[in-house]
């Protein structure tokens, strides 16, 4: 349907409202009076994303699973995903997504797909500061201040454990280790032991 640009000209806005928009052609076929007993249509997959049955939250583009579910579910604390992945080289489905909507996406490269997401804090000497770490598929390792929408810091990624490692020192609190630097992080949800995986994941794949 077209939008007029004049308010009172445009499908449904005269006196018989939404009973106007009822009867236009774009929605020939509908039956409105039983419309919440009808099936919805099913979403369309984007090119390449493959389907898996029975399971819509892997159905969108992100191609996304949820390692915090995961391991959740089991009491040895290991994921399923993770432990998987390792084993096949597959990594496109290690994510743990917390908060990641349309926002995150100005940060990743045409082709490139977040792993793992949290906000976090970022621990200082003498304060801490909210931070959204995203590991992608690149791989990159980044964090983002969440209001200002920049990049406060890319981590130099190496598949060689001497020059980037995790240690996990509680199930909340870590520390990134690199040659000129070590960061720490604590995530409330307390995934400290799963990107210590994914990163590691992401090294032996």
């Amino acid at each position: 349907m077209m939008q007029d640009l004049d308010p009172s000209r445009r499908p449904g806005a005269g006196p018989d409202g939404y009973a106007v928009l009822k009867i236009h052609p774009f929605f020939r076929g509908v039956d409105w009076k039983n419309l919440r007993g009808q099936t919805p249509p099913k979403l369309a997959l984007e090119p390449g994303v493959p389907s898996s049955e029975g399971d819509d939250v892997h159905n969108s583009s992100w191609n996304l699973s949820h390692i915090g579910d995961g391991s959740a579910r089991q009491p040895d604390g290991s994921s399923g995903a993770a432990s998987s992945s390792e084993g096949s080289g597959h990594i496109t489905r290690l994510a743990s997504i917390d908060s990641f909507d349309s926002k995150w996406q100005q940060f990743l490269d045409p082709g490139e797909s977040v792993l793992m997401i949290s906000m976090v804090k970022k621990l200082q000497k003498l304060s801490s500061k909210k931070v959204q770490l995203i590991l992608t598929n690149k791989p990159k390792l980044i964090y983002v201040d969440p209001s200002k929408l920049i990049v406060k810091g890319n981590i130099i990624w190496s598949d060689n454990p001497n020059d980037l490692s995790v240690q996990v020192t509680s199930p909340s609190h870590f520390k990134i280790v690199t040659p000129k630097k070590v960061m720490s992080f604590d995530d409330a949800k307390q995934k400290a032991w799963q990107w210590k995986k994914a990163i590691e994941g992401l090294q032996n794949r």
